[in-house]
């Protein structure tokens, strides 16, 4: 059996995207078609946001820090 490589699993995170995010970033809420918190620490606040739908789901970028990735880094920057 093959191995996903990184894209593959970004993809497949990105398609469950809302159920991840409320598990790493429970203190945010939804704003439209973007899951929006502090920060990858998860505070409350508006400076970061995850995009939950369209072909751009899953991608996130903090405005405060200028960090960003897609559903793979999430994952990553929050283990």
């Amino acid at each position: 059996m093959q191995r996903p490589d990184a894209a593959t699993l970004a993809q497949l995170l990105a398609e469950r995207v809302h159920p991840l995010v409320l598990e790493l970033l429970p203190h945010g809420h939804r704003e439209g078609a973007e899951w929006r918190c502090g920060s990858l620490a998860g505070e409350k606040g508006q400076s970061l946001a995850v995009r939950l739908t369209g072909p751009r789901r899953g991608v996130w970028a903090d405005f405060s820090s200028g960090e960003r990735g897609d559903a793979l880094v999430l994952i990553f920057t929050e283990i």
